[in-house]
């Protein structure tokens, strides 16, 4: 069996080689390189048969985001496949820019679909690969369309050659300038919200608007199971409150507020943006049909439905036939309402549970419980 030999090139100079990976060149009888031929190209040439020690130059550290993943997966039975690690391009841009990547988030947004809203929004630091369609400049667009216009952002260019460039500046400063394809960004968010943390109902700013206590709201989006790359919609949104929790437990997805009163948006707006909830959008309108065009939901929270419980349920077993569905209900009517339109729509795994809360109140000297109504919360999976 023939020895591969995946080498680290380092951030583009080759004089950034490490003698290990210089002095294995040297012994091997065939050297690919995936700066200068297309992995097609390539992969099919290892698929030949091998003729002596082969080398394949990959960009940055052989293990960081690098082809090494896919030749490894498709010939580790063809050769004795060794990986000789370079500098990678964070690396090299972290140590240009005098600061520490142990308490950043890292990604590649190179060829790769990233939420960069949601990434931004939940870490204080983090540190991307740019390329292809998610070059520097669209990066900075999106968050500046999304209201993380004043973050700062970092851009390496041509990192390691000669005409290498380094500019930091806000996302928004930054947004109309042209930048390198394979550039390294670093975005800094100080303001950033921690996704594990619950917000209290003295924390959100209020109106007469009705909103879904903090309790009802834990339980419910807990019995939602949300996962963080998770799309979900918020059904009759009201305050915000509960699509502005739903944003943090889905911190790598989004969250759509529905909401038909214009007053009822604004102040979702202003939530959102208070507690730092900028992977949530707000749609106005009436659902069903303020649902049309929007991405396929895995989970939704109806809060309120307008009297088109069954119409809107109907939608949402269409987009998604295994869509995880949570209900809140106040009354036995309301109760009966939604139990019948699960039933009418298929979905008979259906679990309902009573929340009674009461909490403490001063009376004098003394702490008396005062009972709040009780809560129905039906969750739902067809």
């Amino acid at each position: 069996m023939e020895k591969l030999y995946i080498i680290g090139l380092g951030p583009g100079d080759e004089a950034n080689l490490t003698e290990k990976a210089k002095n294995t060149l040297k012994t091997v009888k065939r050297t690919l390189n995936t700066r200068e031929t297309p992995l097609p190209e390539l992969y099919a040439e290892l698929k030949g048969n091998p003729k002596g020690p082969t080398a394949v130059l990959v960009s940055g550290d052989a293990s960081f985001y690098s082809a090494a993943k896919t030749i490894i997966k498709d010939h580790a039975a063809r050769y004795e496949i060794e990986l000789i690690p370079g500098i990678s391009s964070i690396q090299y841009f972290c140590a240009k820019i005098k600061t520490p990547y142990d308490d950043a988030l890292i990604i590649s947004m190179h060829g790769r679909n990233g939420n960069i809203v949601s990434k931004t929004a939940y870490n204080k630091k983090i540190l991307a690969l740019t390329g292809g369609k998610n070059n520097a400049r669209e990066i900075f667009q999106t968050l500046s369309r999304s209201g993380l216009g004043e973050v700062t952002v970092t851009v390496g260019e041509r990192l390691s050659y000669p005409d290498e460039k380094i500019t930091t500046g806000t996302a928004e400063k930054m947004k109309e300038k042209e930048f390198d394809e394979l550039s390294v960004i670093c975005i800094e968010n100080n303001a950033a919200a921690n996704p594990h943390t619950p917000i209290k109902d003295s924390e959100f700013i209020r109106t007469s608007i009705p909103m879904t206590k903090e309790e009802i709201r834990w339980l419910s989006i807990q019995k939602l199971g949300i996962a963080p790359q998770d799309t979900v919609y918020d059904i009759g949104a009201g305050t915000g409150s509960v699509s502005v929790e739903i944003a943090r437990k889905a911190y790598d997805g989004y969250v759509y507020a529905i909401e038909t009163k214009e007053n009822a948006c604004a102040l979702i707006r202003k939530n959102g943006e208070k507690h730092g909830a900028f992977n949530m959008k707000i749609i106005k309108g009436k659902a069903p049909d303020a649902l049309e065009n929007l991405p396929i939901p895995d989970k939704a929270f109806i809060g309120g439905s307008s009297g088109n419980m069954n119409e809107i349920l109907e939608k949402l077993l269409s987009l998604n036939p295994k869509i995880k569905i949570t209900a809140t209900a106040i009354t036995l009517q309301t109760l009966s309402q939604i139990t019948e339109c699960f039933g009418k729509n298929g979905i008979t795994d259906t679990e309902i549970i009573c929340v009674n809360i009461a909490k403490t109140k001063k009376t004098g000297a003394y702490d008396m419980m005062t009972a709040q109504n009780p809560v129905y919360i039906i969750t739902a999976a067809p």
